[in-house]
Formats: structure tokens, sequence, C-alpha cells
């Protein structure tokens, strides 16, 4: 652990406990999607942090990982096989959950992300679906509107936002997605977002990417740049991570290996209680 780590803490908690946990979930995971032949990818800040500390960043508080379409779906499907010490937030299986993608966390544990509607997500592994992404220009301009328009009424509808000013423009913005987000359940929002995105051929297009990210387009890489995988070294455990991860980073995030301000040194969450699951 470095000095730096030993520094933050996250609602009281050092945030070593809380990369610890997660840690644990995500062996765990690896485990499971292993014994069913399930293929992931670590990706976001997770690969970030294997490339430039060997583990976590210092400041972050969970693990992110893809799992290519196909294999995501049969991994919904085989939820309740999960063993008992790590528990699902799914759309499909929880009526509150703000995130239209798969959570996996530790059974026990608390990590209440302070939302305008405040969600306990606990600790542990965030799990995006690999998706398809066309190739011609104007095709993926639209479909990046239709996500940005599809996380902005999930969102809505349930709160799961951070409460900031707005200014008149996104005041009326707001007005307009509460009106039209009063329509639909949270349930049909998500599952017309995930009938979206799911519909194209992972397995034969030529470019690839984490439509649920926070990076949009940027998210996009070559398909060659995941390929099969390889093998990486996170926390001191070997976990699979796409073939090509400096050309995925430097798309994402550009000169990768510069460390950010000391301000800017912060995960984003705003996270109100944590508890460690112990046992």
């Amino acid at each position: 652990m470095s000095v730096e780590t030993a520094s933050y803490k996250v609602a009281g908690v050092p945030i070593r406990d809380i990369q610890l946990q997660a840690l644990e979930v995500l062996r765990s995971l690896v485990e499971f999607c292993d014994a069913h032949s399930i293929r992931y990818y670590l990706v976001g800040g997770t690969l970030l942090g294997a490339i430039r500390h060997r583990g976590f960043i210092p400041w972050d508080d969970d693990i992110d990982i893809v799992v290519p379409r196909p294999d995501y779906q049969r991994l919904l499907s085989i939820l309740s096989q999960l063993p008992p010490s790590l528990q699902a937030i799914h759309p499909s299986r929880c009526r509150s959950t703000p995130y239209p993608f798969l959570v996996v966390n530790r059974t026990n544990s608390q990590l209440v992300v302070d939302y305008v509607r405040p969600f306990d997500r606990g600790i542990g592994v965030d799990v995006f679906p690999l998706d398809s992404v066309p190739a011609e220009a104007r095709a993926q301009r639209l479909l990046f509107r239709t996500i940005r328009l599809m996380r902005a009424l999930s969102m809505n509808k349930q709160r799961g936002y951070y409460r900031r000013p707005l200014d008149r423009n996104q005041r009326l913005r707001f007005r307009f997605l509460s009106f039209t987000a009063f329509f639909f359940s949270a349930r049909f929002i998500y599952r017309a977002y995930d009938m979206l995105l799911a519909c194209g051929e992972v397995e034969r297009c030529s470019l690839l990417g984490n439509l649920y990210g926070l990076y949009g387009q940027r998210e996009v890489v070559a398909r060659e740049v995941f390929g099969s995988g390889t093998q990486l070294s996170f926390e001191g455990t070997l976990f699979r991570v796409p073939e090509q991860p400096e050309r995925y980073l430097h798309a994402i995030y550009g000169e990768f290996w510069q460390l950010p301000p000391v301000d800017a040194r912060h995960s984003g969450h705003r996270v109100r209680a944590v508890r460690v699951a112990v046992g």
C-alpha cells in the first residue's frame, strides 16, 4: 500500500479497507466466470491502476470490468448460482437500482451513494456489457444521442444523480425529462436501453465499446484492442485485460501515465456511509 493510499478515507473508512473488499469480490467473481466460460476484461480506472500503479489507483474505491454481450446475457441468467458471499444488483432483480448495468458486491457490505435518492450499492465490482458499435459515422452519432437520452431518462426516473445547481437551460431539460419519465416505469426504460445496445453482432463487428461508460465515444475502440485478452497483474493477482491495454487507455484518457493534479485525485463518488463486511 502506498503512503498516498493510506491518506484517503471514504465516509470515515480507510479506502484501503474498501479496496481490499472489492478485490475479494473480483477474485470470487472471476473464479465464477472462469468456471462458466464467461469472458471478461479489466477496464476503466481498474485497468489504468493495473498499468500505472500495479493495483488500485490510490483514490479509487471500486472495480470495473466488461463482459462481451453474449457472455453478459448468460451471466445474468445464472446470477442465482453466485456464491453466498456475492450479491447481484441488476434492474431485473432490483427495482430501486439507479444503474442499468450489473453490480456484484460483497454480501452484507454497505456503500451508500449520496444521490438525490441515496442508494446502497455495496462494495464490489461494476460489470458492464461490451457491445458492438456501428462503424458508419452517422449511425454512431445517432446511437450516442439516443444513449444520452436513455441515460438521462433512467437517472431522472430513479433520482440517480447528485444535487447540483442548474442553469436555466438545464432546468428546462430537467423538467422535460421528468415529464417524459413519468409515463414509463424504470424497468421499461432499462429494458429499452438494453435492447438498443444489444442488437449488434459482437463477434463480427469492427468496433467495440462499453456503451454504459462515462466517456461516450472515447470508449469505442477497434475489436483487436480487446482481442482474446492478455494477463496483467493487479494487486498481485493475474487478471484478463484487453490485448492492447495501452491503446485502450490512450483512447479514453490520453496521456494516461501522467498523474492528475492533486485536487483532482478523488473517485468522483459522493458516499454517505460505508460498512466493510466481516467474516
